[in-house]
């Protein structure tokens, strides 16, 4: 399997013989609908714009016609109303969902929108901006950084989940010497546990053995 993180929420995800890309939005930096050469699922955790551009969608579904995208129904809707010519599934063989609600958000009156978890192949898992979930697969793409949660919390449900590798997810938040810095607390954090961690720098393709 290779994985190569495409900024912040959005990862690529490649198998021998299915392609996912998990949320691209609005911060996704190293997307680049040029470098992306197969493609059978687009996987949306929640409608938020960090992990929902329509834009990149309607690039994606116009290269890839065939592809599925995997989401909830808010998302659908919004699919639907944007015209968007795709199958449009809740889940599929491929990629399962699972309970992963988004945390509460900090803000008076905000409310978090609905969400869902997937695992793609049994191999990778994404929670979306969840904490609150209790299953992972092979490499987990955990989000360390958010304005509702805590970085000690979530590294805290990694040992607890023990997937083989992490990624860090939901980063555009941070400079590069803070993306740095973090993985080195990360790397510190699980020095005494068999979780591999993955560089969270965008653009590296990490190789994984399944």
């Amino acid at each position: 399997m290779r994985v190569t993180k495409l900024g912040h929420s959005c990862v690529l995800v490649e198998t021998e013989d299915r392609v996912a890309l998990f949320d691209p939005g609005v911060w996704s930096s190293e997307f680049n609908i040029d470098n992306i050469n197969l493609l059978d699922r687009i996987v949306i955790t929640h409608e938020h714009p960090d992990h929902f551009d329509l834009e990149k969608i309607k690039l994606l579904v116009s290269k890839f016609p065939e592809v599925h995208i995997i989401c909830n129904t808010a998302i659908r809707e919004l699919l639907e109303s944007a015209a968007i010519q795709a199958t449009i599934r809740e889940e599929s063989s491929c990629c399962v969902r699972f309970d992963a609600p988004h945390e509460k958000l900090p803000i008076p009156g905000a409310q978090a929108p609905s969400e869902n978890g997937y695992h793609f192949k049994n191999l990778f898992t994404s929670p979306g901006d969840s904490h609150s979930f209790n299953e992972t697969m092979t490499v987990l793409a955990m989000p360390f950084i958010g304005p509702w949660g805590k970085t000690g919390d979530a590294i805290d449900k990694v040992i607890q989940l023990k997937p083989k590798y992490v990624l860090p997810i939901h980063d555009w938040h941070y400079t590069p010497e803070a993306r740095q810095w973090l993985d080195g607390l990360i790397e510190a954090a699980l020095e005494n546990t068999s979780i591999e961690l993955l560089s969270a720098k965008p653009g590296i393709l990490h190789e994984i053995d399944e």
